[in-house]
């Protein structure tokens, strides 16, 4: 049987351990959603061109 110090020390061990973990997943959340983010940004821009794109060939085609 082990010394409560010695009890107390590997609790606080395990506390760090499951908080490196929490932050670690957090840590790749917020990657993910950074990934996200830039998708969104550059897929708004090619909707924009692409509208820009239609908007020129019916212009060129006579159309408004």
């Amino acid at each position: 049987m082990s010394d409560f110090f010695t009890t107390a020390m590997e609790m606080q061990r395990e506390i760090l351990r499951a908080q490196k973990a929490q932050l670690d997943a957090a840590e790749k959340m917020l990657d993910g959603a950074k990934q996200l983010t830039d998708l969104q940004e550059v897929s708004q821009k090619a909707v924009e061109a692409n509208m820009a794109a239609w908007k020129q060939w019916a212009k060129l085609w006579g159309w408004k």
